[in-house]
């Protein structure tokens, strides 16, 4: 039987406020064959990842770019998390010196020194090196007053008593300007050193970290060389903790990887050790030269 074609198609048309009938269902955002925004199916419902941003963040790192590598970035060698130091009021920063002390010595690590180097400035360095000459200089003269017969061993000296004690006043006193030479002179020493292998760091820096490293083994090491015995052993393992410290401190402060660092504090060492050697080998040589003289 053929359909009227003045009536619409079997199905429509039932309902008179809506004549066509209803379409067929359909998703909710559109066919199933097209994402609702336009984006290829293998794409997924939101697109393609941004582009780069402004600070060149590359697309395989994701939208929101790379995890955070810390205030000074990754250096090579190393990597950590620190917050931004800067330095301190005067009065504050000696405050803090205490505790920045024991930070350094019982908790060693590159991270230490990164956490604590931003807070460097000459006035507080100076400070330091004052008050650790002038502390240094009556350690010195108590341990040498401890010797009573140093200038007139067993009578055979023609000094008298008060002229020794001038001179153990005198060399003293004069430590406490022989202090900072040596001190600058050293670190000197191992900031070429560290720029010769890369350092990016400052000679303040380089200082600031220093004394937190000299200052509290200093003292103690003249406290303990009060006793002659135990001041000898432990100044030994005091010195072999120091270069430990002073590897870490040159990492942080130069950006320097461990063995760079190490390589660095060990040159002097190193050279220093070597002219030790040739001197007592050289007084060897001569004494033995003067006994086998007829």
């Amino acid at each position: 039987m053929s359909q009227d074609p003045n009536q619409p198609p079997s199905g429509y048309g039932n309902d008179p406020q809506n004549p066509y009938g209803t379409p067929p269902p359909q998703e909710f955002y559109g066919s199933p064959q097209q994402e609702p925004y336009g984006a290829p199916p293998q794409q997924g419902p939101y697109g393609v990842p941004p582009p780069p941003g402004p600070y060149g963040v590359p697309p395989q790192q994701g939208p929101y770019g790379a995890p955070p590598q810390g205030f000074y970035g990754p250096p090579p060698g190393y990597s950590y998390n620190m917050p931004q130091s800067s330095p301190l009021p005067l009065g504050e920063a000696i405050g803090q010196l205490p505790n920045q002390y024991i930070k350094v010595l019982t908790k060693p690590s590159a991270l230490t020194f990164a956490q604590e180097m931003g807070k460097a400035s000459w006035d507080i360095i100076w400070v330091q090196l004052i008050i650790y000459a002038i502390i240094a200089a009556i350690l010195g003269y108590a341990a040498n007053a401890l010797q009573p017969n140093r200038f007139n061993s067993a009578g055979t000296s023609t000094l008298s008593p008060n002229v020794g004690q001038l001179i153990l006043l005198g060399s003293s006193i004069g430590s406490i300007v022989f202090v900072p030479l040596f001190f600058f002179a050293g670190v000197g020493i191992i900031y070429l050193i560290a720029k010769a292998f890369g350092g990016t760091g400052t000679f303040r820096t380089q200082s600031y970290t220093t004394l937190l490293i000299t200052v509290p083994f200093g003292l103690v090491s003249g406290i303990l060389g009060l006793v002659p015995i135990l001041g000898s052993f432990v100044g030994f393992a005091f010195f072999v903790y120091q270069i430990v410290l002073n590897i870490f401190s040159v990492m942080a402060v130069h950006r320097l990887s461990g063995g760079k660092a190490t390589a660095v504090v060990l040159i002097p060492v190193g050279i220093v050790v070597l002219l030790l050697i040739c001197a007592f080998v050289f007084i060897v040589v001569i004494a033995a030269a003067s006994l086998n003289r007829p």
